[in-house]
């Protein structure tokens, strides 16, 4: 019902002005906009475009990358920009979100250089949006932040209004109410700014308080959900909205059933029944039957709870919508398992069972797997139960690996366009445009001239080569579809194995941390001893001054400070080894500061410094830019360069005729140029061969003895440096140095 909602209220707010271009107004902007020339041509044609965004999105590009074309060549960077924002809109709309990025930060570019400060607002709401269908929450909310400062900046309130509607939906998507609250709060406080509100006004006023109702009621307080969900009716009410109006009584009604106030639920229920009944909206008449259902099996009236359960299975059969109507029964099964009959509610289970498996919901299947796993415990048959539970399970996992798998690439790809390659991209673009409608006017009197000459023939000739080849083209069909099937089945198995891959990748990342967690207990162990023996010490002089009778308030609270202080240190010891040895996840992308991971990686090997008598040299970049990374595998990263200094200066210490002579050396350094930051690990260790260099990335490959390394931790750095497009370069002289250099683009 939330999604619906929303749904509606785009549609009212955004989609609904653009309709108002009735198809005789867009002939007339075609027409104008050929008679036009120089930048009113362009601006009539980003008009069009804008127009046509939602009912053709092809002619919208189209329009778009001319007026891009035309605006570049006579120099006019705000007219292009504009141009490319639509192209980006357009891209947005057709769910293109490569495409859409791609073209809303070139945009945001040229608004930047020219100091366009409203339409880079636009440009970062329209890669939020983006963001936000990828379900990227956090960079989308990142970006709406920056839109936001410059709506404020610049004090436009419809602009700011549209970034706090959209922050409050995502923080809604996130479960993160408070932030939702805030931000619904914030479109309120503007409008109540305002005297007059105008109809679309009242309409954000409306949803704001919806979506506040929505919030309050997550959150189990249910009459302020009731008091902003009534606000939300009598907005609409003025507005002789009564359709609008209804969707908020089922709210009131759903809060209601929350509250287990089910008579008064029922009322609010009825009344958008009789509504939708007088419409003949059949669609809406299922949802407000199943509710109805739902009020009466909690009432313990389950007679009425099937008699409109079967009633939305009716409609739901008659409107084809499968997925009510497997709810429907699932729901009927529901009341016959509470009238002890468990053989009709498992006949109405099998029933819905055999639907969603026929129709491939693959989600309902596992709802209705779940259910009769638990009717079949009741029953004692744990057998059978045990066997519902397995294919409950096995079709879970499916669908979580198959959407995790989706969102994953799709981030992929997002990630993986850089500046660069829009810019380039772009101007590919102009070029083809430029040169089509080159190779356009060249030959467009020879086409029309052939054309006119050879149609006739033409057609004819295709009249019988229509007849002659008809049966050849239905074989060629066939042979087709079986290629098709043939390419659905290899497409299946590749997933299934890179499924496989993907879980044996995360296998051998946790194992190479634990092996790094392993090699590093002692440096940690004698951290914690340091502040342990401080802690002892202090404890052992105010005894001893305790015996004296020299005890002083001063000297115990100054101690007690002490001590205080090695407890934390203690604590945050204990906590970064914590987060750093949980199990391994997918990446987690934020923005991480390079010399705060190095930091964190030393203070787990700081030790093997000491005891092993090494010199660390520390040279890292003050003006560095934080990096989007995951910060744990960034650190794990830096944690295996180290481990592997440290082995090297040890192993060629235990070579040298003269082992005092050799200072033991490793140096890290940061620092970054316009596109990459870096980190560098040098030590004069005992160096790589030539022949293995090429090698060390491998898996399972290492120089270490036996009992000292699996060959894991350089492969899997290499592995997660790449995932983010940067590199690894290694240098390297066999019984001189190693020097390990890792490149992180910055985004």
């Amino acid at each position: 019902m939330q999604r619906a909602c929303l749904r509606t209220i785009v549609l009212l707010i955004f989609i609904i002005p653009s309709i108002v271009f009735s198809q005789n107004s867009i002939e007339s902007l075609e027409q104008l906009m050929i008679r036009a020339e120089g930048e009113e041509q362009i601006s009539l044609m980003i008009e069009l475009g804008t127009a046509l965004i939602d009912a053709d999105q092809d002619k919208s590009l189209e329009l778009g990358l001319k007026a891009a074309f035309l605006s570049k060549r006579i120099g006019n960077q705000l007219q292009e920009g504009n141009a490319i924002l639509l192209m980006g809109k357009a891209s947005l709309v057709a769910d293109q979100p490569e495409n859409a990025i791609r073209y809303f930060n070139r945009a945001l570019n040229l608004f930047e250089k020219n100091s366009k400060r409203l339409y880079q607002a636009y440009a970062l709401v329209g890669i939020a949006d983006v963001y936000s269908n990828e379900l990227n929450y956090s960079l989308a909310t990142s970006y709406l932040t920056d839109a936001l400062a410059i709506a404020h900046t610049i004090d436009d309130a419809p602009l700011s209004l549209d970034i706090h509607m959209k922050l409050g939906d995502i923080g809604i998507s996130m479960n993160n109410y408070s932030k939702a609250y805030a931000e619904f709060s914030s479109v309120l406080k503007i409008l109540d700014e305002k005297d007059i509100l105008s109809a679309a006004q009242q309409q954000l006023e409306a949803y704001a308080h919806r979506q506040l109702g929505f919030i309050y009621r997550n959150m189990g307080s249910f009459n302020q959900s009731l008091a902003a969900y009534r606000k939300a009716t009598n907005v609409y009410s003025k507005l002789g909205d009564r359709r609008m109006e209804i969707v908020d009584v089922q709210n009131i009604g759903y809060s209601f059933y929350l509250m287990q106030e089910y008579d008064s639920s029922l009322v609010y229920y009825n009344q958008a029944l009789a509504f939708y009944r007088l419409e003949n909206d059949s669609v809406s008449l299922i949802a407000v039957l199943l509710s109805l259902g739902d009020v009466f099996f909690e009432k313990g009236q389950y007679r009425q709870a099937v008699a409109n359960y079967n009633s939305s299975h009716e409609i739901a059969i008659r409107l084809n919508r499968v997925e009510d109507q497997v709810t429907s029964l699932v729901n009927i099964s529901r009341c016959f398992n509470a009238f002890g009959d468990f053989p009709s509610s498992q006949d109405y289970l099998s029933k819905a069972l055999e639907i969603a498996r026929r129709e491939g919901l693959t989600n309902s299947a596992a709802d209705v797997y779940m259910y009769l796993s638990q009717l079949n415990e009741l029953d004692g048959k744990y057998s059978k139960a045990l066997e519902f539970y397995k294919l409950w399970a096995e079709l879970r996992d499916s669908i979580y690996s198959e959407q995790s798998g989706q969102k994953m690439a799709r981030m992929q790809i997002l990630y993986e366009i850089t500046q660069k390659e829009r810019e380039n991209e772009i101007l590919r673009q102009f070029n083809e445009i430029g040169e089509l409608q080159l190779t356009k006017t060249r030959y467009q009197r020879m086409v029309f001239i052939v054309l006119a000459l050879f149609l006739f023939a033409f057609l004819v000739l295709f009249w019988f080569y229509y007849q002659s080849k008809r049966k050849e083209f239905e074989k060629q069909k066939e042979t087709e579809q079986r290629i098709i099937e043939l390419n659905k089945a290899l497409e299946r198995r590749m997933i299934s194995e890179i499924k496989k891959q993907e879980k044996q990748q995360l296998l051998l990342a946790q194992k190479s941390k634990l092996e790094s967690l392993g090699t590093l207990t002692a440096g940690i162990a004698h951290e914690i001893n340091q502040p342990l023996g401080g802690i002892s010490m202090g404890l052992d002089n105010i005894l001893l001054r305790l015996s004296d009778k020299t005890l002083s308030d001063d000297y115990l609270k100054e101690k007690i400070n002490l001590m205080f202080d090695n407890v934390d240190r203690i604590k945050k010891i204990i906590e970064h080894t914590r987060k750093f040895s949980r199990s391994h996840k997918l990446a987690s992308f934020e923005r991480v500061d390079v010399n705060e991971t190095i930091n964190s990686a030393l203070l787990m090997v700081s030790a093997q410094f000491k005891s092993h008598s090494i010199t660390l040299n520390l040279n890292l970049s003050n003006t560095i830019e934080p990096v989007v990374a995951d910060k744990f595998k960034l650190e794990q990263v830096v944690l295996n360069l180290l481990s592997n200094a440290i082995y090297a200066v040890d192993e060629k210490a235990s070579t040298v005729h003269n082992p005092v002579e050799y200072d033991k050396t490793v140096e890290v350094n940061t620092w970054e140029d316009e596109e990459f930051a870096y980190i560098s690990v040098f030590d004069n260790g005992r160096g790589i061969k030539q022949k293995d260099l090429e090698k060390i990335f491998d898996p399972f490959f290492t120089t270490k003895k036996q009992d000292k390394g699996t060959g894991l931790g350089l492969s899997i750095s290499y592995g997660f440096i790449k995932d983010i497009l940067g590199d690894i370069i290694v240098e390297s002289e066999e019984g001189e140095f190693t020097k390990f250099e890792v490149k992180i683009p910055k985004f």
